[in-house]
């Protein structure tokens, strides 16, 4: 996390609890900046054996063809059990008297339709099975409303909308007061990520032009950063950490420009109905921001209208978590003056409310007061953007995206390398990512910097920045979202697109460790000169 600097807690001194002592590897290894790329490694990895294996059929079962639904309906034969009691409910439901409400033939029917749906499915012979008519039973007729979807659709469609929600609120976060706050320290990654977009589109469209596979021109654009930083992490001080801003900043522009793609380019059928029902939830969040409402449950809960409105009107739903981002509150309701002030007296109430030092604080009413004060600061002194971003960060690093890389990196391979990387799609990819990529952005760099727009930042070399820019070629996570969309029609370039996806980003990783290890050593400057870290 961008916010964390290993700052001791109370607890710090204190000896380990057996929770905690079991805990310790799980949370030491999420502390290591490489965490992230290496479970996204490791789950690449099972996917890709799994796929491959001869559990391949399980693996399309649960992600490909097993169906979840979420379903909301009325049915009219059913009515509360409390109802039939009285004579109003009776008179509700066309009926003259309660007992023949309970056994109607279409009542009937249902529960033997259900019973009869039982035995079929091997629970016991119909017979000798009792049917509550108000438990949960086979709908009779279509439901009202209903959204069913493969698992993988689940995944890439509502999961990855709250990795975007988290990549909407870093880039929200770094123009405002990041690295792309200012003008100066911005030019030098906007202008690499321009180069590093335009680069792999226009390789892989001069490879693929006149064919279907030109639909696929968006893939090689997208960085991923879990996989880079986590690589630039293990290179410990070969690495200076204003590359590693630079690189960071970099991918947040970049997946700027990846989420302008998806919405404009990758968008088939407009709903425009939908799409005013977005409007009006977006117009209501602004105007709870421009109201300084900071209730984040409220802002998440109107975020799933906004999903769901979004899906309907054909840009892709995953659109939402980054307009929803855009309207979280990025200011706090006290400042460090007044938070300084409030908690130094909630402390001072604290230390005075007891003789004994080590009281515990269940035993003070005063003492507890105090602690609660000094918790309401804390959340007061905080924006809701970067509190929302602090708790979601771990669940996409660790939960989210390895989830996205086992359901989607799971490629079966058909036939020799050559007939799967050796088309002009997988050739674009792998050309795109591994050749646009630096080159693009190492180009862009260096008329910016010729031109006085832009400076390197201290303590960077060219060399660092042609490394830099070949780990920009690791497209994985948002390379195979894209891809996704641009062949969700065609399994067979899907299957190609995504393998080279995974070949490129290897090469890619692997070179541009090799050239960064090529570098010598350099003194840290000033953490004032480089700006704070980012990243996810």
């Amino acid at each position: 996390m961008s916010d964390d600097h290993h700052i001791p807690t109370a607890s710090h001194n204190l000896s380990p609890e057996p929770g905690e002592r079991l805990a310790r590897p799980f949370t030491r290894f999420a502390q290591l900046s490489s965490s992230g790329g290496i479970v996204l490694l490791l789950m690449t990895a099972i996917a890709m054996i799994w796929a491959n294996s001869k559990y391949a059929d399980t693996y399309n079962e649960i992600f490909n063809e097993t169906e979840t639904r979420i379903t909301v309906a009325h049915n009219p034969h059913h009515a509360p059990a409390g109802d039939h009691d009285t004579p109003d409910a009776s008179h509700d439901l066309g009926t003259k008297h309660p007992d023949e409400t309970q056994h109607t033939p279409d009542a009937d029917a249902l529960v033997d339709d259900a019973a009869q749906s039982l035995g079929d499915k091997g629970y016991g012979d119909k017979k000798d099975k009792k049917i509550d008519k108000y438990a949960w039973s086979p709908l009779p007729e279509e439901p009202h409303w209903w959204q069913g979807h493969s698992t993988v659709a689940w995944i890439n469609d509502l999961l990855m909308a709250i990795f975007f929600l988290v990549v909407g609120l870093e880039i929200k976060r770094e123009i405002l007061v990041g690295e792309l706050a200012s003008p100066k320290r911005a030019a030098l990654p906007i202008f690499g990520a321009i180069g590093g977009m335009l680069g792999p589109a226009l390789l892989f469209a001069a490879l693929n032009f006149g064919k279907p596979t030109i639909h696929g021109w968006g893939i090689p654009m997208a960085t991923d950063i879990a996989f880079a930083v986590g690589i630039l992490a293990m290179l410990g001080s070969r690495v200076p950490r204003s590359l590693l801003v630079f690189l960071t900043s970099l991918a947040i522009v970049d997946d700027l420009g990846a989420l302008i793609v998806i919405a404009v380019f990758y968008t088939e059928q407009i709903q425009l109905a939908y799409l005013g029902y977005a409007g009006i939830v977006i117009a209501f969040l602004i105007f709870m921001n421009i109201l300084r409402v900071r209730w984040i449950t409220l802002y998440l809960v109107l975020g799933l209208p906004l999903w769901y409105f979004v899906y309907e009107s054909g840009v892709h739903a995953t659109i939402a978590g980054v307009l929803l981002a855009m309207t979280i509150p990025a200011h706090a309701r006290v400042n460090a003056v007044n938070f300084i002030s409030s908690t130094r007296k909630a402390l001072d109430i604290f230390e005075k409310a007891e003789d004994n030092p080590d009281a515990d604080v269940t035993q003070s009413s005063e003492r507890r007061a105090a602690v609660n004060a000094i918790m309401k600061n804390s959340r007061q002194v905080l924006p809701p953007l970067h509190r929302i971003e602090y708790v979601l960060h771990p669940w996409v690093a660790f939960f989210i995206i390895p989830i996205f890389a086992l359901a989607n990196a799971g490629i079966p391979i058909h036939g020799g390398v050559l007939e799967n990387l050796g088309n002009s799609l997988s050739m674009g990819i792998i050309l795109g990512l591994f050749v646009g990529k630096p080159l693009g952005i190492g180009v862009m760099c260096l008329i910016a910097v010729k031109l006085g727009i832009a400076s390197l930042p201290i303590g960077v070399s060219w060399r660092h920045i042609v490394g830099a820019a070949t780990l920009g070629g690791i497209g994985f996570t948002m390379a195979i979202f894209i891809a996704n969309l641009a062949f969700a029609n065609s399994p067979t370039d899907l299957e190609h697109a995504k393998l080279a996806i995974l070949a490129a980003s290897a090469i890619s990783a692997i070179v541009g460790a090799g050239l960064l290890l090529s570098c010598k050593p350099k003194p840290e400057p000033e953490p004032e000169s480089i700006g704070p870290l980012v990243g996810h």
